[in-house]
């Protein structure tokens, strides 16, 4: 995937492969695989996070259409709204970029 900038300084992007139910960490590149079913991945706590934060989700197998990823949103908002974030097309790729308590995280590209 290359070299990556980090949103945060001091904070090491990490590339990780996941295919069940994780908790996202700040800046995190997700590789979800979702061939096996359906999983939630958890955003850091806002305590955890500053703005700028990232964190970038795949959908590597391109089962999201069939099985859903879901972006639990761990009590920020995302998109300014209150509720979890589905993903549900195939090869979606998501960057969420955190933007303090009043909006929370936004999608910044997909």
């Amino acid at each position: 995937m290359g070299r990556y900038i980090n949103a945060t300084p001091g904070q090491a992007s990490t590339v990780r492969t996941v295919s069940t139910t994780y908790q996202a960490l700040v800046n995190d590149r997700i590789l979800a695989d979702s061939a096996g079913g359906a999983f939630t991945i958890t955003l850091p706590a806002a305590a955890d996070t500053l703005v700028g934060d990232v964190v970038q989700i795949y959908d590597i197998t391109g089962n999201a259409g069939s099985n859903n990823i879901t972006v639990g949103r761990n009590s920020s908002k995302i998109q300014n709204a209150t509720e979890d974030l589905t993903i549900n097309v195939a090869n979606a790729v998501i960057t969420l970029t955190y933007t303090g308590a009043t909006y929370g995280w936004v999608i910044t590209t997909n």
